[in-house]
């Protein structure tokens, strides 16, 4: 029955966290509309709790007596889903309704009197026409994400327990009185050892992630306020800061934070021009990244000489850290670096100033191109290289790698089985909005594995946390356009 508020942080991408006053460069909105996804996810936890043992508890059932519960393994779990509600509550959390589950389960008992075991064995639990309300309040815990269990009410048409071994001759003549017994104490058990567990497991959640090991780039995406609950939708802010090395260094200053402005679709990331900017310091932050010159042709590569660019290792550095906003235009990037090369260090450096400005829409779940413009100067240190850099392109030829990078559409990476559809993006001052539905299918890990594009690697672990393309853009047009313009 906590299945489905399980799922639901795990759809948050398990948002417990320290609490950040600063930046809130991501915020996620859950609305009423989605409880279809809820219950999907709340159905596969389900069948992954058939067959596994749950952690051994004390059932405390009277004065001079503790029942110890062991190895208790659900067998079988009916759930109905359209038997299932999600409800939100105003300024609260979740509300959730089960009714008609039916289940059967299986635990070892040890009965203890004044310290003695007095009796030990089996017993078969079956569950039928189960009623449950159960709601749950969302807290911050000393900056953490908590769970509260602010109602609870379980009934059942029948439950039937049978014991074997020990005193279960003697247990089973008062079946009525434990049947009675295991009513009252389900929500009991539920708060004192359902919650402290699933509080401890959020709260030891690490709200940092690599985006890219080679790189030393982390995102920070813990909690940067209170999560805010409507009848209608819930909103979970993060942090969004994108850092350099193990260590987060001290929080920028709170910047524009994305707003929404309806909840007519099931689910909406808002996503601030802070966390672009924090993704551009921490490659200013990495310092010179080492590229390569390819054989382009015999052409080509002499231009590329003439630039000092030989074939070979180069290095490339950012000489300031990237410009970076969101404007009712698209995202704008303007990049100055300079590159040396390793080949020939005597070789004059080429500095390179390029601005780009991207619009972009989802079809399916990939982004596609809607809108491109590029201006791109290049500064070769000879005479000769300045003049043959009249008569090189260098803002189409960047326009055409990202018009072709964009040419099948960039797959943006979900959870597992997680689906968007009807999906829009819309831009504002500061910030953008990506909103659509959700559908959770079984073939989404089969159909990941099969569309990713070979020329780009999205770690797995990653792309069921991060769920934007924020840090690819920024990638494609710094690291791309060094690697494969130059």
């Amino acid at each position: 029955m906590t299945s489905c508020v399980l799922s639901l942080f795990f759809l948050l991408s398990l948002c417990s966290s320290i609490s950040a006053h600063g930046p809130t460069g991501l915020k996620v909105r859950i609305t009423d509309r989605a409880p279809d996804v809820l219950k999907s996810f709340g159905q596969a936890y389900l069948k992954e709790l058939i067959g596994k043992p749950f952690p051994d508890f004390q059932f405390k059932g009277m004065k001079v007596a503790k029942c110890k519960i062991k190895g208790l393994t659900v067998n079988r779990l009916d759930v109905d889903r359209d038997k299932v509600v999600v409800r939100f509550q105003q300024d609260s959390g979740l509300q959730f309704e089960f009714r008609d589950l039916n289940f059967t389960a299986e635990l070892q008992r040890e009965i203890n009197v004044r310290g003695k075991i007095v009796d030990e064995g089996t017993v078969n639990v079956t569950g039928k026409g189960v009623r449950a309300t159960i709601g749950v309040r969302l807290n911050q815990n000393q900056g953490r994400l908590s769970l509260k269990i602010q109602n609870c009410d379980v009934r059942a048409d029948k439950i039937a327990m049978k014991f074997h071994q020990g005193l279960g001759h003697v247990l089973n003549r008062f079946k009525k009185q434990f049947q009675r017994l295991f009513k009252t104490k389900v929500c009991p058990a539920i708060k004192r050892h359902v919650v402290p567990k699933v509080n401890s497991m959020l709260a030891n959640v690490t709200m940092a992630m690599s985006l890219s090991e080679d790189l030393g780039m982390n995102l920070d995406y813990s909690l940067s306020g209170e999560v805010t609950v409507t009848p209608s939708s819930l909103d979970v802010p993060f942090t969004g800061v994108v850092y350099h090395g193990d260590i987060r260094p001290a929080l920028p200053a709170a910047g524009i934070e994305p707003v929404f402005t309806e909840s007519n679709r099931m689910a909406y990331v808002g996503i601030s021009e802070d966390l672009f900017k924090s993704a551009a310091q921490a490659l200013y932050s990495h310092g010179p990244l080492q590229l390569d010159v390819p054989q382009i042709g015999t052409i080509p590569n002499y231009v590329l000489h003439t630039w000092g660019l030989p074939e070979g290792r180069v290095e490339v550095e950012l000489t300031e850290v990237p410009d970076v906003t969101i404007s009712q235009d698209g995202v704008s990037v303007y990049v100055k670096a300079i590159a040396q090369s390793l080949v020939n260090p005597d070789l004059p450096h080429l500095p390179v100033t390029c601005q780009v400005l991207i619009n972009v829409d989802m079809e399916g779940c990939r982004l596609i191109l809607q809108a491109l413009s590029s201006k791109c100067k290049i500064e070769p240190k000879t005479i000769w290289g300045r003049f043959l850099a009249t008569f090189v392109d260098t803002s189409s030829k960047i326009s055409s790698f990202i018009e072709e990078w964009f040419d099948e559409g960039v797959l943006i990476p979900l959870p597992d089985r997680l689906d968007f559809t009807q999906m829009k993006i819309n831009y504002y001052p500061g910030f953008m909005v990506v909103g659509g539905d959700l559908t959770y299918t079984v073939q989404r890990a089969v159909l990941r594995s099969i569309h990713l594009s070979p020329t780009i690697a999205i770690d797995p672990g990653s792309s069921r946390k991060f769920q934007s393309f924020l840090f690819l853009i920024l990638l494609i047009l710094y690291i791309w356009f060094c690697k494969r313009c130059f």
